[in-house]
């Protein structure tokens, strides 16, 4: 009676564990799967989900910041372009383009926090889908690869989200 018992406990983990395996294939996390204890007795198992794996964030740096970024400023995601043409040390200037509107900005990197301060400085054109621009102020972060900006502003309307991706 015993042996059959201990043959129905190993046959249940073997089928938890194929099963387990087959219902995460091509999933992103692995799973492990503990009994706890081992075989002395069949509880309900344990899953924990693997630990995302580490990513180590790529140096940022000014020169990286030359070059158009794409992305979306504002409350309502409206798409925009912020093109970076200069830079002074680890302040950078350029323009930021949002439908037919074109805005000076200045800005500075911090590279050891891998954040950015981007100050809205002029207004060049309005364009015909603005009554009016207010000036901003902006902070945002890289991602780890350096490539993505994610940031917040705020203006006299208030506060907003932004974000812009470099090719």
């Amino acid at each position: 009676m015993e042996l059959s018992r201990a043959a129905s406990l190993l046959s249940f983990i073997a089928a938890l564990v194929i099963g387990t395996a087959v219902g995460y294939v091509g999933a992103e996390r692995k799973v492990e799967v503990v009994v706890d204890p081992p075989i002395a007795w069949a509880p309900e198992p344990v899953i924990r989900s693997a630990p995302e794996p580490f990513v180590e964030d790529v140096p940022v740096r000014a020169e990286d910041l030359r070059g158009l970024w794409q992305g979306e400023w504002g409350g309502g995601g409206e798409s925009c372009t912020i093109e970076i043409r200069r830079l002074d040390g680890h302040t950078f200037y350029g323009t930021l383009r949002q439908e037919a509107a074109e805005v000076v900005i200045v800005g500075t990197l911090d590279a050891d926090a891998r954040t950015v301060f981007i100050h809205e400085t002029k207004v060049i054109k309005i364009g015909s889908m603005f009554s009016e621009w207010s000036l901003g102020t902006n902070f945002g972060t890289f991602s780890p690869d350096g490539r993505t900006l994610t940031g917040t502003g705020i203006d006299r309307w208030g506060t907003y989200v932004w974000n812009a991706s470099k090719n």
